[in-house]
């Protein structure tokens, strides 16, 4: 303990450099991805199939951050059961609404 307390603290060019998981990501991305979370969860439930095997948070996150490729979830049957839709959500083709105290999704018009 006596060592930390009298070690000097370093200089910001002495830090390593961040390693930002979640570039461009930002609030409203951080948003998205929350709603794209919820998505996976409705989905996992209605297939029966345990979320993980859908997509992973990090993969949620690229895509609310603006990524359309390299994604399994987008690709074979993950994009029939998940990716379809959360790119519907994420493009503004399918939202979320409570209808009689239960959440429904809604298609809605091309995004324009």
């Amino acid at each position: 303990m006596a060592a930390l307390e009298s070690a000097a603290p370093l200089s910001a060019d002495e830090l390593p450099p961040r390693d930002d998981r979640k570039p461009g990501l930002g609030k409203d991305g951080a948003l998205v991805a929350d709603l794209l979370k919820l998505l996976l969860k409705i989905r996992a439930r209605d297939i029966d199939v345990a979320s993980r095997l859908l997509a992973r948070s990090d993969e949620l996150e690229a895509l609310a951050a603006g990524t359309r490729t390299g994604l399994p979830m987008l690709e074979g049957w993950r994009f029939d059961q998940f990716g379809r839709d959360a790119l519907d959500l994420v493009e503004g083709r399918l939202g979320f609404a409570v209808q009689g105290g239960k959440l429904t999704m809604t298609r809605t018009e091309e995004a324009g």
